[in-house]
């Protein structure tokens, strides 16, 4: 899958709600993620724990990703794995965790962008816009909401992140 995804810190989580409220943004979950990042050759790697306090669901999923560090909204490449494919792809991957990283994420959609309000534990509070383009997607769009989106929520936003927690 492509997503166009924007990452910055967030000056106040509370006000971000108010604008996601206000532009007609829907509150989707709030979820606990814990996820734990393996050394691989090429892109990221990451092991995602998720729970879901409100439903009492839990699961456990392999993300590999591809982008850019940039501090514009950026193209990324993503797949979901299971622990057959992992195996398959990297035989000695082991369990060496490089890093680990707790979060609470507030997901929000707008117009089928995710918007993650994130607080992250050591690390502090961000909001990512994550557009997904599939397959008969258009990626033009998808880029003009998240900047649209960048515009809305301007006024919270603080300095534009580069990589993934784990890189911080």
């Amino acid at each position: 899958m492509k997503n166009i995804e924007y990452k910055a810190e967030l000056r106040n989580l509370e006000t971000a709600r108010g604008i996601a409220r206000a532009i007609g943004a829907r509150e989707v979950a709030f979820l606990e993620q814990t996820d734990e990042y393996f050394p691989v050759d090429e892109g990221r790697l990451k092991r995602r724990t998720e729970r879901n306090p409100a439903k009492g669901t839990e699961r456990c999923e392999w993300i590999w990703y591809a982008r850019g560090d940039r501090t514009q909204a950026r193209p990324s490449l993503w797949t979901r794995l299971d622990d057959r494919q992992i195996e398959v792809r990297w035989p000695n991957l082991g369990r060496r965790v490089e890093r680990f990283i707790k979060k609470r994420r507030e997901l929000w959609d707008y117009e089928g962008v995710r918007i993650h309000l994130d607080s992250v534990a050591g690390l502090g509070t961000f909001l990512e816009f994550e557009g997904v383009v599939d397959v008969s997607g258009d990626p033009a769009r998808v880029r003009e909401t998240v900047e649209a989106l960048i515009g809305h929520f301007r006024p919270v936003l603080g300095e534009a992140v580069r990589g993934s927690y784990a890189d911080m």
